[in-house]
């Protein structure tokens, strides 16, 4: 019990802690309005399934018969979130057309701007590597390690669901829109500069 109540603290710790995720989700949120943002949060959810199917098959096993493909998905993320930063910096909302502009997204695209963020985040890979080598362990079976990868995923789920509720609702939405500027900005800026941190660190 007390290792169940551990594995859910350190996962919730993870989960609403600032990063990549939580920016993506504020940005389409604000900005594209709340199916965006849900949509965001359900891809963001879905590649936590990724970060838990390597760290099930064990990070040993991978290095053996792809050697380097960590490293590559570390750099390709890092390159992924300097575009959506800049992306992110030069985009230009009215608040006038801001309900014309949410309904022509598509919902595919934003599922997968979250699902590649989240999937490409180092921050997220390292977590989850770390949770299943030091608390779940390789001597916990398969259908309770497939539990902690759903309560994982689940947990992002809720939690930048209700992220994306909060921003926007109409009140807070046309408060930020009507401030987008610095809210484009500001949110390219923290996506470029932890892309341009995990390259440093990549060299």
């Amino acid at each position: 019990m007390e290792q169940a109540l551990l594995i859910a603290s350190v996962t919730w710790l993870a989960v609403l802690s600032p990063g990549a995720d939580f920016a993506v989700v504020s940005r389409n949120s604000c900005l594209f309005g709340r199916r965006a943002g849900l949509a965001a949060a359900a891809g963001i959810a879905l590649a936590c399934w990724f970060h838990v199917a390597y760290a099930m098959a064990g990070v040993a096993v991978i290095q053996r018969f792809a050697p380097g493909a960590l490293e590559i998905v570390k750099v390709v993320g890092a390159l992924y979130l300097v575009h959506v930063g800049i992306a992110t910096a030069s985009t230009r909302l009215e608040p006038a057309d801001a309900a014309s502009a949410s309904s022509r997204r598509s919902l595919g695209r934003d599922i997968a701007v979250g699902a590649l963020t989240n999937g490409l985040n180092p921050k997220t890979s390292l977590f989850v590597l770390s949770l299943y080598s030091q608390l779940i362990g390789a001597e916990t079976s398969v259908p309770v390690q497939i539990a902690w990868g759903a309560f994982i995923s689940l947990s992002h789920l809720a939690w930048f669901a209700a992220v994306s509720l909060f921003l926007s609702r109409v009140a807070v939405r046309a408060r930020v829109l009507r401030h987008q500027a610095a809210l484009r900005l500001g949110i390219g800026a923290v996506l470029v500069s932890l892309g341009v941190v995990l390259l440093l660190t990549r060299l």
